[in-house]
């Protein structure tokens, strides 16, 4: 598979260089035919590994997660004449637990606690959280260590152990329901909206690389933003846009929004 050829579209540096590592493992699968593990990646990424993928039907992929509605996943690649359920299954799971009565954690608690034990973010899946504990799906070869290292998060004392597939519990997102109205419909302009910020701060996240929309790194502010767009900023968090809708009296844009808590 032609590294270059299949990759020449994509702009985004780190984008490519992720699917350079993907193609090598495509290429070691078709020369070797043994079986080989992608690093987790999010939607938009997976998007982007199986149009490579699919540029050679000498291979098979399946892309898992763990759970049904993963947002991170791993691909696993295999030769033509195998099946999935013939293949070692390299994805584990752990179960963080903690007394959380008097400080709770986030998200951002948990990712930042694995990672400050020397995990690279790209070993670990999705991070299911609950009240009192969390699930973390992650590749084979660091399941151990984190079991063994990971102690603390933000301050709390945890406990950390192995869990069975059968035990992901998934977990309910929390919205809230904004509804605002903008002269345009450009990304800086929804993004001042929902958080509730000037458009010359929202141009600063955009210029510094940490917006995306429906996982795609977006560097353009008059970038166009459609209905059911996902956009998340680093440092700001995640929100949805249920709907650009009609102008209003004065000639503004109807937006309702909803920002995951």
């Amino acid at each position: 598979m032609d590294k270059l050829k299949l990759t020449n579209h994509i702009k985004d540096i780190d984008l490519k260089n992720k699917m350079f590592k993907v193609i090598d493992k495509a290429n070691s699968c078709l020369k070797n035919y043994d079986v080989k593990q992608t690093d987790f990646f999010n939607p938009y990424e997976i998007k982007n590994v199986i149009s490579i993928l699919n540029s050679d039907s000498d291979i098979k992929y399946t892309v898992d997660g763990g759970y049904e509605n993963a947002e991170r996943s791993s691909v696993f690649i295999y030769p033509y004449y195998m099946e999935y359920e013939e293949i070692e299954n390299n994805l584990r799971f752990i179960q963080v637990e903690g007394n959380f009565k008097f400080k709770s954690v986030s998200h951002k608690d948990y990712l930042g606690a694995v990672m400050n034990l020397g995990i690279k973010r790209e070993k670990i899946g999705d991070i299911i959280i609950h009240d009192n504990f969390c699930q973390i799906i992650v590749s084979s070869d660091i399941c151990d260590f984190i079991i063994m290292n990971l102690s603390k998060v933000s301050r709390n004392n945890v406990k950390a152990f192995e869990i069975l597939k059968t035990d992901i519990v998934e977990s309910t997102q929390y919205y809230k329901d904004i509804s605002f109205t903008v002269s345009s419909d450009r990304l800086d302009c929804i993004i001042s909206g929902i958080y509730n910020i000037s458009r010359q701060e929202s141009m600063k996240y955009i210029n510094g690389e940490k917006v995306h929309i429906d996982y795609e790194k977006i560097i353009t502010p008059s970038k166009e933003v459609k209905s059911e767009s996902l956009i998340s900023i680093r440092g700001k968090g995640r929100a949805k846009v249920v709907q650009v809708g009609n102008l209003t009296k004065k000639g503004r844009i109807k937006i309702e929004a909803k920002l995951i808590i």
